[in-house]
């Protein structure tokens, strides 16, 4: 608030006049700037409203580019000359130089040449600070006549400005002693509104290009330059338009209606960015310059609803945003005696509940010259008189208390201010200019000091509530003694009051006593993180850090002292003590989940007991929503654990094939193709499975490694690794493609089997013919992606393969070896040749894996899938098959089949699949098919869009998915609409459209529509369509994971080393042991029976850990339960598989299998993401989620009684329980004919009406 009113019509007759004085018909002129000393043009860095300054400059009198002051000093003796220039050698002046243009290197150079040591060169002004001889100042050959400079100014002391005022008032003794500066506190400015680009308030640390390593470089002749990037760093984080919209802004567009708002601001949390103070070069910070701000815009060009719908909204929006402090410097205009100021006004109160919402609000007192005699008591402005807010009092800098500050009682006789700070002539950012300062006076300039030393005090506890900030400033606030005759306007308007009174409130602020007082704050206690400001931190990062106080053995259990780490608004959570005395001296947290990814600040503290703490250490980081890549250094016990293993079990794999050598050798030529050998099948099998884990485990284990030891960060690595994986996440569009293109003479799965092995190796073949693969990390990481495109194939078409190959009774062991031999392949990828990488190199790793995977691809090239294929066009079939089979393989392997499957009578009962199958075929087809058509074309062109852009994030395939959502709700409409008319007029004929499958050719349109309609009838069982949901629902237990990572790692006090070595070597075995036993018992005792009891004993061993919590600190009896979990997980896990791989139609193998899979995945994504939810639900109490966890664990066991693994081989293969085929009109009852959902089980078979 201003303090007389004429003061604001000045302002707005100069608002008025400036406008006119800047205007100007005047051709456009050339772009500012000067030649340097090369005589190379550079250009100003300066504002426009600067232009040739020097030309008017009021300290240069006489137009000799020579500061007035300047030539002054220079004629003192020696004597006055040291005590101003402090930094200067005798016969040296501090000074700035001026430049027409930005200073280059080369006018460095010329001022070096004349003796001159240039100290500072300003990035955004075009002036150098410097130490010069006097005789180069003062002779107009010298200094004064090199190319560009304009004046020559003193380089002089402070006066008392904001930079001043801060230091009066102790807030810089918080900056030094505690290093606190407001970073994690977010301040909401309710004003006039705040101007986001000002070179003040634009950002965290005046560096427009923090996060970018390569800045732009502007060309000031480029006519349309682009535009300049966003910083990661913004200062302002929220802006809420309360006068003209009523609405949220985008924060980069916040202003300033006036100017009060950005002076507000600037004191606050300026970081002082812009122009310093032209005599010292000081420049003017706010008091916590390291908090956020947010801009609610609630005046002056409306009345006080605007200003209470502001503060509405700081309240709705708390949480949201996080703001911690609301800071006012308004008051309502005042026309009589104030008898009304008891604090019930409508603002007062809605003001007192922004601070019952739990926000610390801080309010003006007035000016209204509370200095006047008699008269000056009971001026305190509404709502500075509401109850639950801090009044802020103003302070000159002599610390006295201000004239114009408005004093108490209110008219209810309650003592008011709170509490006084500066306010008297405080210099801040100008709203008219981009980084130009003002001065300004009143309690609105005393306000927001307060404000950013209660941001101080949050950074100190960022659990202090607003109750417990007034209690400390009654209780350490520096008390004021009243004395009338020292008072400026002979007023005492607390005669009767000791403390508080109604001049000073309780005092003067004391910065240093509230932080400390709010921090608890032990001096002799320390912390600090290793982490950058704004580093970037993965999702479940492990955080590291340091301390000092502690005493030894203090982290034992009993005792208070701990380590606390804290992000963003969340809770404090306990980290581990890695210190070797037990003193806390090193200590580390595994972070949770964090649930949205951008700016956040990150806190740690040492707390010895609740009255000693030492001060917190506060990083801003920016969080990113990324796996954390596991440190190789910290697995190298689980490391040498699988290498030892892995060896050990290919010597017992060696010992038995030499033992057994004779068996073998006479088996494996027991027949040619892979349906006719079962050793073939299942060494053919495990072995491609293994060159799938293979280059996988290089990937995220060694590779990872190999790119942190190259200076790598935590973010880009995650980065990479999330683009290399991201072909498994589209995996399943290849499921239709195999299944509907194949050449089924050298077999159906066999080609696209070749196809990606081959790519597999050619891929890492290139790669090794990269000359420097950290330099040309992008050609690397393309050829990586490329190449996991030809492993996510190869995964589909082995699982199509198994699908067509293996026998049923063979199904669940076979799954067993080749889920295992993924696991070692990985294995020998990952820690194998990683544990080998000191000694041959990234590159012998690569070399080593190609002619692996040349050999492996050998394999399926020389074997045959079925009887009566080809190896290759010149080469026989194989031996051909007797029995009714012999004709059918001929005629698949010779013959394209043109058969309409939906035209069979007996195929009428599969109602979707034959309505799936005309309306992929037919030149006419109905408008609801038509539009799904469409839809799901729009999507796959999506999809591939963001594929070739390998970003799923891309703004295309983002709107595909929403048109194509879009698209399937209408023909659902639409069909709807046909059905209501087809019943309302039973003669009238539906509309029928084009085909946009009529433009391929026939045979391949006929191809597609059988593939759909097979397709559709595979998920028409009802097993079928029951297992896609359980395969979704199996892993919702997931979220259970971090709860677990965080018991093993944090609470039982593991540690990522031991926790890798336990879990990630013993672990990794025991699912191994678990999926190889689970396929023997799946054999033995059936698929879905094992996998009841599988997910029963692994819901079990979920429940159980909660019921061990008195033992998690007990490593033998948890590394015993980690075992079990790991064997049981690997047995359930595989029967539920088989399960999957009985329940596959071999005709679209591909496409189902990867279908039931994907859905595994979906689920288990979605159970993660939830983690934190289920833990807020649980109000963070992991014993209740535990044992929800456990309970759905059992979903897979409820599914399972209702599935029926035989049911596809008696209804789509016609083949019974041994195997054989039979009567293809015996089938159990499916969605196209029966309500299945009234058969009791479904364990006996239907006949087929």
């Amino acid at each position: 608030m201003g303090i007389r009113k004429g003061t604001l019509a000045c302002f707005l007759i100069l608002a008025l006049a400036t406008p006119l004085a800047a205007s100007s018909i005047s051709p456009e002129e050339s772009p500012r700037g000067g030649l340097d000393a090369e005589g190379i043009w550079s250009p100003s860095v300066e504002l426009e409203i600067h232009s040739e300054w020097w030309t008017h400059w009021s300290r240069d009198k006489d137009h000799d580019s020579l500061d007035d002051r300047l030539e002054w000093l220079m004629e003192q003796p020696d004597e006055t000359q040291r005590d101003w220039w402090r930094r200067a050698p005798t016969g040296s002046a501090r000074i700035f130089l001026d430049y027409d243009h930005h200073p280059t290197d080369a006018d460095v150079e010329s001022l070096e040449a004349l003796g001159v040591e240039v100290t500072f060169r300003f990035a955004y002004l075009d002036t150098l600070s410097a130490t010069a001889p006097l005789a180069s100042i003062l002779d107009p050959e010298e200094i004064r006549a090199l190319p560009g400079i304009v004046m020559v100014e003193d380089l002089g002391l402070a006066e008392t400005n904001m930079h001043e005022a801060v230091p009066n008032m102790g807030v810089d003794a918080v900056w030094q002693d505690f290093g606190f500066d407001g970073t994690g506190a977010v301040i909401a400015v309710l004003d006039t509104g705040v101007r986001g680009d000002h070179e003040g308030l634009n950002d965290m640390d005046d560096d427009p290009f923090t996060c970018f390593d390569e800045p732009p470089d502007p060309d000031p002749f480029d006519p349309d330059p682009d535009p300049i990037p966003s910083d990661c760093d913004p200062k302002i984080i929220a802006f809420y338009d309360a006068v003209f919209t009523d609405e949220e802004q985008d924060p980069s567009s916040s202003y300033d209606s006036g100017t009060h708002g950005s002076h507000v601001a600037g004191i606050a949390a300026g970081t002082g960015g812009g122009q310093t103070d032209p005599e010292t070069g000081l420049r003017y910070i706010g008091a916590a310059p390291g908090a956020h701000l947010i801009n609610i815009l609630g005046c002056c060009d409306g009345d006080i609803e605007d200003v209470m719908q502001g503060a509405q909204w700081a309240i709705d929006n708390k949480d949201k945003y996080g703001i911690d402090i609301v800071t006012s410097s308004l008051g309502e205009q005042q026309f009589e005696i104030h008898v009304d100021n008891d604090g019930n006004s409508a603002w007062s109160r809605q003001m007192d509940m922004v601070v019952e919402a739990g926000i610390i609000t801080t309010l003006s007192a007035g000016n209204e010259f509370g200095g006047l005699t008699i008269a000056g008591c009971n001026t305190i402005d509404s709502p500075g008189d509401a109850r639950l807010p801090v009044t802020v009092a103003s302070l000159d800098k002599d610390l006295g208390l201000a004239i114009y500050s408005s004093r108490g009682y209110t008219s209810d006789l309650r003592v008011k201010p709170d509490v006084a700070t500066i306010g008297s002539d405080i210099m801040a950012p100008d709203a008219a200019t981009q980084d130009g300062y003002v001065s300004k006076s009143g309690t609105s300039m005393a306000t927001p000091l307060m404000a950013g030393i209660a941001a101080l005090m949050v950074q100190a506890n960022p659990d202090l509530t607003p109750t417990e900030f007034k209690d400390i400033i009654g209780a350490h606030s520096i008390e004021r003694d009243i004395q009338l005759l020292d008072d400026p306007g002979f007023n005492d308007c607390s005669i009767l009051e000791t403390r508080p009174d109604n001049e000073f409130g309780y005092g003067q602020a004391d910065p240093t006593a509230f932080v400390e007082a709010a921090g608890s704050i032990d001096r002799s206690l320390n912390i600090s993180m290793e982490i950058s400001t704004m580093g970037e931190v993965l999702n479940e990062s492990n955080i590291h850090g340091s301390s000092l106080g502690a005493k030894a053995g203090s982290s034992e259990p009993g005792s208070q002292t701990r380590v606390e780490v804290r992000v963003g608004g969340g809770e404090w959570k306990e980290a581990v003590d890695d210190s070797p005395l037990g003193n806390w001296a090193l200590w580390s947290i595994r972070l949770e989940p964090h649930v949205e990814s951008g700016n956040s600040t990150i806190y740690a503290r040492l707390v010895v007991d609740d009255e000693h703490i030492s001060p917190v250490d506060a990083r801003r980081v920016i969080l990113l929503d990324m796996p954390e890549v596991a440190d190789e250094s910290d697995d190298s016990g689980a490391s040498r654990i699988l290498v030892i293993a892995v060896a050990l079990m290919f010597a017992l794999m060696l010992g038995y094939v030499v033992f057994h050598r004779e068996r073998l050798i006479e088996e494996w030529f027991d027949g040619e193709s892979l349906t006719d050998n079962r050793l073939r099948r299942m060494v053919s099998l495990c072995i491609l499975y293994f060159a799938q884990g293979l280059p996988w485990g290089f990937a995220v284990v060694a590779f990872v490694a190999y790119l942190a030891e190259n200076g790598f960060t935590a973010g880009q690595t995650g980065t990479l690794l999330a683009t290399i994986a991201l072909p498994w996440t589209f995996k399943w569009i290849w499921g239709p493609v195999i299944d509907t293109l194949n050449i089924p003479i050298y077999g159906k799965r066999r080609l696209w089997v070749l196809l990606s092995q081959f790519g597999m190796a050619v891929t890492i073949g290139i790669i090794l013919f990269v000359p420097n693969l950290i330099e040309q990390i992008d050609i690397v990481i393309s050829l990586m992606f490329i190449h996991n495109i030809f492993a996510s194939l190869q995964d589909v078409s082995t699982d199509a393969l198994a699908v067509d190959v293996l026998q049923d009774h063979e199904v669940s062991k076979v799954n067993g070896y080749m889920f295992a031999s993924k696991r070692a392949g990985m294995i020998v990828g990952g820690a194998v040749l990683g544990s080998l990488v000191s000694t041959i190199g990234i590159r012998g790793m690569l070399a080593i894996q190609l002619p692996l995977l040349l050999l492996i691809m050998v394999l399926p090239m020389f074997l045959y899938e079925k009887p009566g294929t080809r190896l290759f066009p010149w080469s026989t079939r194989t031996s051909e098959s007797t029995g009714p089979e012999k004709d059918s393989l001929f005629e698949e392997s010779d013959e394209v089949d043109e058969k309409l499957y939906w035209d069979d009578p007996e195929e009428s009962r599969w109602w979707a699949a034959v309505a799936v199958g005309k309306a992929t075929f037919e030149e006419k087809i109905s408008v609801p098919a038509f539009i799904t058509i469409i839809s799901i074309f729009i999507f796959v062109s999506g999809l591939v869009f963001a594929i070739v852009s390998v970003d799923l994030t891309v703004p295309f395939y983002s709107k595909a998915k929403i048109v194509a959502f879009g698209g399937l709700v209408l023909a659902v409409f639409v069909a709807f609409l046909e059905r209501l008319g087809s019943r309302n007029d039973g003669d009238a004929s539906l509309l029928k459209v084009n085909n946009p499958f009529s433009l391929l050719p026939q045979s391949s349109m006929r191809t597609l529509a059988q593939t759909s309609f097979n397709l559709t009838k595979a998920f028409h069982l009802k097993s079928s369509f029951l297992l896609i949901f359980c395969c979704l629902l199996t892993e919702m237990y997931y979220f259970l994971d971090p709860i677990i990572i965080d018991i093993l790692v944090v609470q039982s006090g593991w540690g990522d080393a031991k926790y890798s070595l336990i879990v990630g070597g013993g672990g990794i075995l025991a699912t191994m042991f678990g999926q190889i036993s689970g396929g023997f018992l799946g054999e033995k005792f059936g698929v879905r029976r094992m996998g009841m009891i599988g997910f029963t004993c692994l819901a079990i061993c979920n429940g159980m850990l909660a019921i061990l919590e008195p033992f998690w600190t007990n490593t033998p009896i948890m590394v015993i339960y980690v075992l079990i979990k790991g064997f049981v997980t690997g047995v359930a896990f595989i029967a539920v598989v088989a399960v999957c791989m009985k329940m596959t139609w071999s005709k679209v193998g591909g496409t189902q299998f990867t279908a039931y899979m994907s859905m595994f995945n979906l689920g288990g994504v979605i159970a993660l993401s939830k983690t934190g939810q289920v833990l807020e639900f649980f109000d963070n109490d992991v014993i209740p989620a535990i044992y929800t966890g456990a309970a759905l664990t059992m979903i897979a066991v409820v599914f399972l009684i209702f599935i029926d693994p035989e049911e596809c081989n008696r209804v789509l293969e016609n083949k019974s329980n041994n195997g054989e085929v039979i009567d293809a009109e015996i089938m159990d009852a499916d969605l196209g004919e029966s309500t299945w959902w009234e058969d009791e089980g479904g364990g006996d078979s239907v006949t087929a009406a």
